[in-house]
């Protein structure tokens, strides 16, 4: 055979052979043994480059699909396992460079558009090669080949990135090779020894096609068709790669001074530079701008190049600062350098625009020039003194060139321009000083109204100018510029609010900080500009000068109320230049109060402006010398100070408009704040007078009060979701109903007692109208920081505010009551229960001869009659789809109500009113809307009978009756079929919301005790008698509708009933002779309803899950009554027997048999345990024959449950809870060799091949039985046994912790709920584990857990049980943890440096949502809880505490940590610090590197500063 295979090389040579012919011969020669050729691979491999090579250089024709399977052949021959296992033996094929060129060839096609092959198999070939480290060196060896292979990868990938409109998703090979590809290349690049052919490669082709493509990469909108490998790792990873490529070859040490030469031009060191130039680079910054500026031929490609290079020259700044400039070398170089690169993007040296730059791209610019700005802050490459001294200010000039830039071409709808003049404020304010009108003017007093990104941007800016000028000392002088800003002509109208909420939040915090004189100045500065500037042209038109005023006032205002009060310790000058102030401005409102009183001031316009100025300016006077002569008894207010205070207020609250017009909406609000200050001055003057005194006053304080509440403002609501920003140059006819309402809630505890019943009530249906209002909008309308009319009541009601206030509370109890009976029509309510339209009064009250009843308590028991009558009459209330919208939305409002604070009269009344809702209302339009509303019903009302005065509504009407009429009314519902989709989830929900609602009156009833038996008695006779329950054996029960909704809601009732009265028994024996009796009469009826429905096939009507529970519920009714029984009979009767035990039975086995077959719902695998654990006990109780089989039996199907594939994570969580009593149930009293059994099967199941092999959820189920049987209780004899194996335990464990810490999948599913068995392990066994090696390799095993998982969630479940492991040992084995100190101090590190490494400030597009910042802050709370720890038994971590701050310090240098979790690591580490001696500190100081030890003597000066001072003063105050 071998010689008639021979000759195969000679036909493949042949011209004569048919090239399919050939194809074949050579892919057979391939794959046969017996086919023998000398060094058969290579000529294999040389035949088919040969074959290709002659094709593409036209020397012979081969056909197309010819020429596609030579490249599959190929590629088929690269990819052999026969070649892996040839080159792994040491022999060697050579590979031509041909073929490495016609690769290059043929993607470079694909760039082109040309396609004479497919790509993938041109790639894969290609990944073939540079995958085999012999195949690859085709490459490696020749760097310009591997150049232009990138660079034709790299085109082809941005070719595909820019088709953002083909349908066609991104190819996965093409990023893969690119990736290999560009790896490879990385690594020869950093082999090649001369620096500058790597530079001449790279800037003449490759520095283009990469920036292209990174900048491709990082703004493409990725879709949901894209590979996710693409968007989550490749993307990534190829960015982080081009990074390298460029920094490695563009920015090495031995282009320096190449660098240098030609940014640091010098005419007196010229002719040196020009003899170095030979040795280096000519122009290396010249070269690579020249690349990445080149402009495109058309518009759109011109669009696309300047956004390269407005998002590239960033980036090879950032690189040329990491290269170059760390520490305090070059920093002059990198300025320079920086220069160029702002030019380059269309300036001139002169900072002027370019005659070609487009306007439109002012966006890209200015956010490239902020990048670049802030990369120089970063590297702190401006130093103002050695710029000054040695460059005589060149860094300064260049910045004020770019600060006369930006001005000069003001971009204010751009946020960037407002950072960009940030950036440069904080180089250095004087760059920006010179232009700080027009700065103010620009940024804060005339800007536009504009989007909410630019207003952000805009506020930071303003806000960073009030905080350097804060710093600087010099407010005054911002001020006074400010001032002019203000006072210069301009249209105010126009001119937004001068102090928004962000500007005077920062505003007030520089006050806080400034020197009292320095405040003192500037409210000098704006008392003498109104004066003398302002008011004496107050009412010239053109001037405009009233608005101005009014801008100042708020100024002043703003300034008077933010910096520190007076207080006892204020030195005397500053509180004498403060009376001065304070006289001066009295003066200024006097006159203003003057010119109204006299009429001066004439109608126009400029009335209402001087009318709010005034106002403004009385009410600003009269708080802050209220809070001076409080807190500062050196203080004197001018003159007699109550006298004219009161005299003030009031002349303030007598002005009004010309012709009694209405005053504006800001004035409006300014008199109701000084009418609150009226009111606060009155009643701390009345802690001091004669009651008969205060009795006069009253009047003066309601018409107060009635005059800040106005009534009839706050009736018309016309939106209760305009928005407020808490501002009063915000105020307008908009703004001004919740500025109003904002006033009212804040002082409502204030001047509440004065208002008369008409107002609270005014008040109390507003609050109601409002937050019906709300409840229909979607969406939160408080994104911002405002509030709205709507907030404000639901706060009102959320923070129990309206709760203190019983009479506001009863209001709206009662307009509630009234809002319920208003959506049904008058007619049909007189005609069920009249009794609930009439007052009081109209309720004869000595009918039946009860004259000791109250008319209220004659009327509730009233309405409660007729609503039982109706309810026998089977009345019924229809409401429109419009009225049911409205009852929802009350129903809503109902849920916020606190039962705790309503009286007993308006929780009755409430109560009924609801309880009649429920019996009567029916919808129009549709059933299942009737089913949802009855639902929210119920639960309302269940919610209500768990308050403390639940029992009063049992004085109206008697428990029996109310159940009752639930029931008949229900019954009556289903016998009209007015419920529909028995088997929904809008069914089972009202199912359920009855099934509360029984339970809690049923609760009522038994807590109340009174007439409890007979209630109880009644209620089940009724249930028992009814026709629902007798006709449940008929032939049709089941199937006919109204019947099985009967059923479902007779069994229902039936198990709530028995429930509440299990666990009731046992109080008293004649009670529980009661009980049992009700028992077994419910539990006779439930039976055969249940029965039926299972044998004729109608579980699916109940759900399964509720079949369960009743059967379960019947189960341990019938024990509980038996076990009574068997008690209280003779010793020879007390074998306890339970009549159905066949039944219970074979529903167990069709238990068994449905339980994890398959998945099934987690309430019916809940309710199925549940179940198994009841009849055990009964089985028990009862002493079955086999137990033991059914003890066998349970424990294995329980394991097969949780070992189901289908079985996620968080539904074993949620069994557990069953589980876990169950697993009680089974080990509280079993024999020794049960448990053995038990305990077998778990080690067994603890196998670590089964995580490899796929079968996880097996180890899972034996590790989650294995935590919940450490929690149990066991006998002593079972104890020992299961503390005795636990070591193995432990060991499995540790194996399979270590195995599922290497698939990144399991880490959420197998590693921690492991980590949590083997924390309760270690916390149960304290007393047990007596071997520390046990121990010592649950610490080894930690460090194998990953905590680099993409979740957040997963990160914070690893990070807890990794912490939870390491506090059981330090809390239960402490001598154990100080053998092995250096592994727990290593594990408990590695969460401090993974939690700085997550808490680390990011930028936008990192930053996760408010959920991982939670779980990232829990992290840092937990470590903190550790070092707390560790402090408190510092006595074992005397010699480590200085080991582990260095630890902390150096972790700390590494990172800027977000202000809340730097919080709580400081927090803990200061706690190690309170243990570290002197000479700890000092040996911190002497060995900690250079700046890590600035670090530290930050950390531990803010300690002594902050922390020890605090901690000394709390000892010297302790016994």
């Amino acid at each position: 055979m071998a010689a008639i295979y021979s000759g195969i090389h000679l036909k493949l040579k042949n011209p004569r052979t048919p090239w399919p012919d050939k194809l074949k011969l050579a892919r057979f020669a391939w794959i046969s043994t017996q086919c023998l050729l000398p060094n058969k691979e290579q000529v294999l491999f040389d035949w088919t480059s040969h074959a290709l090579a002659c094709f593409y250089n036209k020397k012979v024709e081969v056909p197309l699909e010819v020429v596609e399977g030579l490249w599959t052949y190929l590629d088929d021959i690269l990819h052999s396992k026969k070649l892996r296992n040839m080159l792994s033996q040491g022999k060697t094929i050579n590979l031509r460079p041909t073929v490495a060129q016609m690769i290059n060839e043929r993607i470079l096609e694909r760039t082109l558009g040309l396609t004479s092959v497919s790509l993938h198999t041109v790639l894969s070939c290609c990944s073939g090669i540079l995958t085999s480290p012999v195949l690859s060196v085709t490459y490696t060896a020749n760097y310009e080949l591997l150049v232009e292979l990138l660079s034709g990868l790299c085109g082809l990938t941005s070719m595909k990135l820019k088709q953002k409109n083909s349908e066609k998703p991104l190819s996965l090979k093409i990023f893969e090779v690119f990736l290999l590809v560009l790896s490879t290349y990385l690594t020869v690049q950093k082999q090649q020894a001369n620096s500058n052919r790597v530079f001449s490669q790279v800037t003449a082709n490759l520095l283009q096609p990469l920036l292209l493509l990174r900048h491709l990469l990082n703004t493409r909108v990725w879709t949901e068709h894209d590979d996710i490998k693409i968007r989550q790792n490749l993307s990534k990873e190829l960015r982080s790669k081009v990074d390298a490529v460029l920094q490695s070859a563009l920015f090495t040490a031995d282009h320096l001074q190449s660098y240098r030469e030609e940014v640091l031009v010098s005419e007196d060191d010229a002719g040196a530079k020009r003899s170095h130039a030979g040795k280096g680079l000519l122009g290396p910054v010249k070269k690579i701008l020249s690349n990445v500026c080149v402009q495109g031929n058309s518009d759109e490609e011109q669009v696309l190049s300047y956004a390269v290079k407005s998002n590239s020259l960033p980036l090879l700044y950032k690189f040329t600062l990491d290269s170059y400039c760390k520490g305090a070398e070059n920093k002059l170089v990198g300025f320079h350098l920086m220069t160029k690169l702002v030019t380059a993007l269309g300036f001139t040296e002169e900072m002027d625009i370019e005659q070609t730059f487009n306007a439109s791209n002012w966006g890209l610019a200015l956010l490239a020039m902020e990048n670049l700005l802030n990369s120089c802050l970063a590297s702190d490459i401006y130093n103002v003194a050695v710029d000054k001294i040695q460059h005589k200010e060149v860094q300064f000039n260049f910045y004020r060139k770019l600060a006369r830039l930006l001005f000069n071409n003001a971009q204010m709808g751009i946020p960037a321009w407002y950072r960009c003049l940030k950036s440069l404020l904080t180089l250095n304010h004087h760059i920006l000083e010179p232009d700080l009108d027009e700065l103010l003017s620009a940024v804060w007093v005339d800007v536009d109204d504009t989007e909410l990104r630019v207003k952000k941007a805009r506020e930071a800016l303003v806000s960073a100018v009030l905080q350097t000028y804060g710093k600087l000392r010099q407010l005054p002088k911002l001020f006074e510029e400010l001032l002019d800003v203000i006072c210069r002509p301009a249209v105010d109208e126009l001119r937004p609010a001068l102090l928004p909420d962000t500007i005077q939040k920062s505003l007030s915090q520089c006050l806080l900080d400034t020197p009292p004189s320095q405040n003192l100045e500037i409210c000098w500065l704006i008392l003498k500009r109104m004066q003398h500037y302002l008011l004496p042209h107050i009412q010239e038109e053109m001037g405009d000068f009233a608005l101005k005023t009014f801008s100042v006032g708020l100024l002043l205002n703003a300034v008077l109320f933010s910096f520190k009060t007076l207080d006892n310790s204020t030195p005397v000058p500053i509180v004498k230049q403060t009376q001065n102030l304070m006289e001066e401005m009295l003066s200024v409102v006097k006159d203003l109060l003057k010119k109204f009183e006299e009429n001066l001031v004439t109608g126009g316009p400029w009335r209402e402006r001087i009318q709010n100025v005034t106002l403004l300016l009385a009410y600003t006077w009269v708080e802050v010398d209220t809070l001076f002569r409080i807190h500062c008894f050196r203080y004197t207010s001018p003159g007699d100070s109550q006298s004219i205070t009161t005299s003030l207020v009031d002349r303030s609250l007598t002005l009004k408009n010309v012709e009694d017009e209405v005053i504006s909406p800001l004035g409006k609000l300014l008199q109701k704040l000084l009418a609150v200050h009226k009111l606060k001055i009155h009643m701390l003057r009345s802690s001091t007078v004669l009651g008969e005194e205060m009795a006069s006053k009253k009047p003066l304080l309601k018409e107060t009060a009635q005059f800040i509440v106005s009534s009839q403002e706050v009736s018309l609501t016309p939106n209760s979701d305009q928005i407020w920003d808490l501002q009063l140059c915000t105020i307008n006819a908009n703004t001004y109903m919740p500025a109003h309402w904002f006033l009212i809630s804040s002082n409502l505890a204030l001047f509440a007692p004065y208002l008369d019943q008409k107002d609270i009530f005014y008040l109390a249906d507003c609050v109601l109208s409002s937050l019906l209002q709300s409840f229909p909008a979607s969406g939160n309308n408080l994104e911002n920081t405002g509030v709205s009319v709507s907030f404000i009541c639901r706060e009102l009601l959320e923070t129990q505010v309206l709760c203190e206030l019983p009479e506001m509370y009863s209001a709206l109890i009662k307009c509630t009551i009234k809002a319920f009976i208003e959506l049904l029509e008058t007619s049909h309510l007189r005609s069920t229960c009249p009794s609930l339209l009439n007052a009081c009064t109209e309720i004869s009250v000595e009918e039946d001869g009860e004259t000791s009843m109250t008319p209220s308590l004659k009327r509730l028991k009233a309405i409660g009659e007729e609503i039982l009558d109706s309810v026998k009459m089977r009345s019924s209330i229809r409401i429109s789809e419009t009225q049911m919208e409205r009852f929802l939305s009350l129903l809503k409002v109902t849920q916020i109500l606190n039962g705790f604070a309503m009286s007993s009269e308006d929780y009755s009344e409430f109560f009924l009113c609801l309880f009649m809702m429920a019996n009567f209302v029916q919808c129009e339009e549709s059933a299942s809307d009737v089913t949802g509303l009855l639902g929210e019903l119920f639960s309302v009302m269940a919610t209500l009978l768990k308050v403390t005065n639940s029992s009063t509504i049992l004085r109206t009407i008697h428990g029996s009756s109310l159940l009752e009429a639930v029931m008949t009314s229900l019954f009556t519902r289903c016998s009209k079929g007015l419920f529909t989709g028995l088997d929904g989830p809008t069914w089972l929900s009202f199912l359920h919301s009855v099934q509360n609602f029984i339970q809690s009156l049923i609760q009522v009833i038994i807590d109340r005790k009174r007439n409890m038996c007979l209630n109880l008695e009644k209620f089940t006779s009724f249930m028992v008698e009814s026709n629902s329950a007798m006709g449940v054996l008929s032939g049709d029960a089941v199937e006919s509708k109204g019947k099985r909704c009967s059923l479902q809601l007779h069994l229902v009732t039936l198990s709530t009933l028995c429930k509440e009265v299990i666990a009731t028994l046992g109080k008293s024996k004649e009670l529980d002779e009661t009980l049992t009796h009700l028992l077994e009469k419910a539990t006779s009826v439930m039976e055969p309803v249940i029965q039926a429905v299972l044998t004729r096939k109608g579980i699916s009507l109940l759900g399964q899950s509720f079949s369960v529970e009743v059967v379960t519920v019947m189960l341990k009714g019938e024990l509980a009554r038996v076990c009574h029984m068997a008690q209280s009979s003779s010793e020879e009767d007390r074998r306890v027997k339970i009549s159905s035990m066949s039944f219970y039975r074979s529903f167990f086995q069709q238990i068994l048999k449905e339980l994890h077959p398959s998945p099934r719902p987690m309430d019916f695998l809940i309710s199925s345990v549940n179940y198994l654990s009841a009849f055990y006990t009964a089985a028990k109780k009862t002493k079955a024959d086999d137990v033991d089989e059914l003890h066998v039996e349970i424990l294995q199907s329980i394991h097969a449950l949780l070992s189901g594939s289908w079985m996620s994570l968080s539904e074993v969580e949620e069994l557990e809870g069953a589980v876990k009593e169950l697993l009680y149930e089974l080990v509280s009293d079993c024999s020794e060799e049960h448990f053995h059994v038990i305990l077998l099967m778990l080690r067994e199941s603890l196998v670590v091949s089964k995580v490899e092999g796929g079968h996880h959820t097996e180890i899972l189920s034996a590790v989650t039985l294995i935590k919940l049987l450490a929690s149990c209780v066991f006998l002593e004899r079972c104890s020992k046994a299961f503390w005795l194996i636990t070591p193995q335990f432990i060991s499995s464990l540790i194996f399979v912790l270590k195995e599922s810490s290497k698939l990144p999948p399991l880490t959420r599913a197998l590693t921690i709920p492991t980590l949590e068995t083997l924390t309760v392990l270690l916390r149960q066994g304290e007393k047990h584990l007596s071997n520390p090696h046990h121990v010592i390799m649950v610490l080894g095993a930690l460090q194998f857990v990953p905590l680099d998982s993409h979740s957040m969630e997963e990160y914070h479940a690893a990070f807890e049980a990794i912490h939870e492991v390491l506090f059981a040992i330090i809390l239960c084995y402490p001598l154990t943890m100080l053998k092995a100190l250096p592994v727990f101090l290593n594990c408990f590190y590695r969460l401090v440096s993974s939690v700085m490494y997550e808490g680390r400030q990011k930028g936008e597009t990192e930053k996760g949502g408010e959920k991982d910042r939670e779980s990232l802050l829990k992290c840092a709370m937990l470590v903190e809880r550790m070092y707390t720890h560790i402090s408190s038994v510092s006595e074992d971590f005397t010699v480590t505490s200085a080991f582990m701050v260095a630890q902390y310090v150096i972790a700390l240098q590494r990172v800027t940590l977000q202000p809340e979790i730097k919080a709580h690591l400081t927090e803990g580490i200061y706690c190690i610090l309170d243990r570290c001696a002197e000479k700890d500190i000092k040996f911190l100081n002497t060995t900690l590197q250079m700046g890590v030890k600035e670090v530290f003597k930050d950390l531990y000066s803010s300690y002594t500063h902050y922390h020890k001072s605090q901690r000394q003063g709390e000892e010297k105050y302790t016994v």
